[in-house]
């Protein structure tokens, strides 16, 4: 049992225990104004003794946990874009718990944390107008937390997880209007590019593979010309570009976005145009591409996103669109004429890469009630002949 004895005007505890090597170790602490406050802290210890709680951890703060959990088990293990939220997270804990210790934090005291990042209020980015947090970036920062501090549990420095079963105040996300070309628009679009697309220009050239395949920046720009096979139409999607950090190849933004895309012959005779004009101004210039690029431009480089979209944006505005997309909205307009050529939603599931189809339905709800409305007709129309 913990002893209390006064030292000086103030009271204080001993505990005694043996840690898994068998020492004994006896943390104290002082400082307290009532022998009855003293006490209490002692039966606290003597609690957490009995309980199996890691006295040899029990003063560590949030903090420094933190930093333990992140160098131990994520530094090096994910990808840089995740671990560039750690020290974002960190800046918020260290805010506003500053040198609390773990074990002293509560649910409650969690829960108010939780308030004031979803309101802005903790690291923000403007003072002066703190703008409230959705509830996606909320519910990021309390799962990091909460798996942390499973491992905390693990560690029997603490008895429960203080973050689970919060309760999430973030703002909901805003209706985000899926943009799509017009079909008008979309075959204007194509035509240009067709007519323009040069090694100068080479967005021009990943435009139209974006129009005929529905793929993303970032699998299209990382594309190598034994990735397509000519012979059998497909085009392999295997990995994805790293324009952020690397600039070179990383792994497709989930597993199932690891496929084959049938590709119309069009599509194949443009790439076969730009096969030819790389290899004759390689062998003009003595340049050899090791990676042997598909997109590739004259100054041998690789277009990056900011790229795609700057050049798709001054061919809309060239050609006069009264409502502009971005690159990722030529996905969305692929998707669009495809439903509106009756193409199976599990098929362009399929080519989307989507894991699951309930994805795909989730994502292009709007644009299948017109393809619902107009699926309920046939079926309508199917019944009235029996």
């Amino acid at each position: 049992m913990a002893s209390v004895f006064k030292k000086g005007k103030t009271w204080m505890y001993r505990a005694s225990y043996l840690d898994g090597h068998g020492k004994r170790h006896q943390p104290t602490k002082g400082g307290f104004r009532t022998k009855a406050l003293a006490t209490a802290a002692a039966i606290e210890v003597e609690h957490d003794k009995h309980t199996g709680v890691n006295l040899g951890e029990s003063n560590i703060t949030l903090l420094d946990y933190y930093d333990q959990w992140i160098a131990t088990y994520k530094v090096g293990k994910h990808s840089r874009i995740t671990e560039s939220h750690y020290p974002t997270i960190r800046r918020a804990i260290n805010e506003y718990f500053g040198q609390t210790v773990l074990k002293d934090i509560t649910r409650t005291k969690w829960q108010a944390f939780i308030n004031e990042y979803a309101a802005g209020t903790v690291t923000p980015r403007n003072p002066r107008q703190p703008k409230p947090r959705s509830k996606d970036t909320v519910s990021k920062l309390n799962g990091y937390i909460k798996a942390m501090l499973n491992d905390a549990v693990a560690d029997r420095i603490i008895n429960i997880n203080f973050a689970a079963h919060v309760v999430n105040p973030g703002a909901k996300p805003q209706d985000a209007e899926l943009k799509f070309l017009e079909m008008d628009e979309y075959h204007t679009l194509l035509n240009y590019c067709l007519e323009h697309a040069s090694l100068r220009s080479m967005y021009q050239y990943v435009i139209i593979a974006a129009i005929m395949t529905g793929c993303r920046a970032s699998e299209l720009i990382a594309l190598q010309w034994d990735d397509i096979d000519f012979d059998k139409r497909i085009i392999h999607i295997t990995k994805s570009w790293d324009y952020v950090y690397t600039h070179d190849f990383k792994a497709t933004k989930t597993p199932s976005s690891v496929r084959d895309i049938d590709v119309p012959v069009r599509l194949l005779d443009v790439l076969q145009k730009l096969h030819s004009e790389q290899r004759a101004a390689n062998l003009r210039t003595g340049y050899r591409d090791d990676k042997d690029m598909v997109f590739r431009n004259v100054k041998h480089e690789i277009p990056g996103d900011a790229a795609l979209n700057h050049g798709l944006k001054r061919v809309e505005d060239k050609l006069g669109f009264a409502s502009p997309v971005s690159f990722h909205g030529l996905r969305h307009t692929h998707v669009s004429y495809l439903l509106a050529k009756h193409c199976d939603i599990a098929y362009i599931s399929h080519r989307l890469g989507h894991s699951d189809i309930t994805i795909t339905l989730r994502v292009y709800q709007h644009l299948l009630k017109v393809y619902q409305t107009e699926q309920a007709e046939m079926a309508v129309d199917a019944l009235n002949v029996l």
